[in-house]
């Protein structure tokens, strides 16, 4: 009897998934047919051109009866950038699918085995064309613009566009959580730590569809380092070996156009109109810190160090060590 009751629960778990997501036929990518492939890419570069000088007209064009019904609300995520100069028409294909939906509207889900993502969003038509654009600010910051089409009597359609942040330097929330993996084994928990919480800020770039594998361990992760981090190293942290006591105020990573750096901040009774002392003083800070911060890699190309004045934060000296 208890055998019967399992199975009939298993085989009711088995429907209830299936009435949530419906069969889908998936190709991603170079999969794709050609020509269709174009004729998605000439719309995308339309949309974007429309973006950028908000081209009313065009969107109307783009769009399908719902989206142009409630079009303000539709493009309103992802027009400010572009319009702004923010971000360039510019772009290169991340991922593509086109879809072909056993029933519409209903639930489908995506999965990349590559970049090691759930994509999951309601499709309200039979055929179906996802298209994932990177773009980057400044080579420094990645963002994803999400695109989906339908197919509405015979024509593609734009049914919905969101812009959200990818990463940086080329690398996702998963390659930042690679790389944190990597620098904890090596024994650095802040490089760790800066790494997964980069992770961490970029874990929706198609808002809450796009999911990655690993997002519960990079939760755990960005939580755990951070807690070592403040047990093991406390701020402000005074540098009582040397005899002017300076005080380390804040490490934190900074960018540039290389990638991303330390920097530390700190409190210093010279006064930082004084480079001569100040310089000789650095010397001290320098090999101090080094030898106190022993979770970062100093092997770098660039370290940052910025002295301050006490309560007087914004008039700062900088130095950077670059190797």
């Amino acid at each position: 009897m208890k055998l019967k009751l399992l199975l009939s629960f298993l085989l009711f778990s088995l429907l209830l998934q299936g009435c949530m997501y419906d069969s889908t036929e998936t190709l991603a990518n170079e999969k794709i047919d050609k020509n269709l492939k174009e004729t998605i890419k000439a719309k995308n570069d339309s949309l974007l051109s429309a973006l950028s000088n908000s081209d009313m007209k065009t969107f109307k064009t783009l769009g399908s009866p719902d989206f142009v019904k409630h079009l303000q609300g539709r493009i309103e995520n992802a027009v400010w950038a572009f319009r702004k100069g923010y971000l360039k028409t510019d772009y290169e294909v991340y991922d593509e699918y086109y879809n072909k939906h056993g029933k519409a509207p209903n639930n489908s889900k995506i999965e990349s085995e590559k970049r090691q993502y759930t994509f999951s969003f309601t499709n309200n038509a039979k055929e179906t064309y996802i298209s994932l654009l990177k773009t980057s600010y400044n080579n420094l910051g990645d963002y994803l613009i999400t695109i989906i089409y339908e197919k509405i009597d015979g024509k593609w359609k734009l049914d919905y566009i969101h812009l959200d942040p990818l990463g940086q330097f080329g690398n996702n929330a998963q390659d930042y959580f690679d790389i944190a993996q990597q620098k904890e084994k090596e024994g650095f928990v802040i490089d760790a730590f800066f790494n997964v919480d980069i992770a961490g800020s970029c874990l929706t770039p198609a808002e809450k569809m796009l999911k990655y594998n690993n997002e519960e361990r990079i939760l755990f992760y960005q939580k755990t380092w951070q807690e070592q981090i403040k047990s093991e190293y406390k701020f402000p942290q005074p540098l009582r070996n040397i005899s002017s006591v300076p005080m380390v105020a804040e490490l934190r990573p900074i960018n540039n156009r290389e990638g991303m750096f330390p920097l530390f901040s700190y409190e210093t009774k010279v006064p930082v109109e004084d480079t001569i002392i100040l310089e000789m003083e650095f010397e001290e800070v320098k090999r101090e810190i080094k030898r106190i911060y022993t979770g970062l890699d100093f092997d770098k190309k660039y370290i940052y160090y910025r002295a301050f004045n006490p309560g007087n934060y914004n008039n700062y000296h900088e130095f950077k060590i670059e190797k």
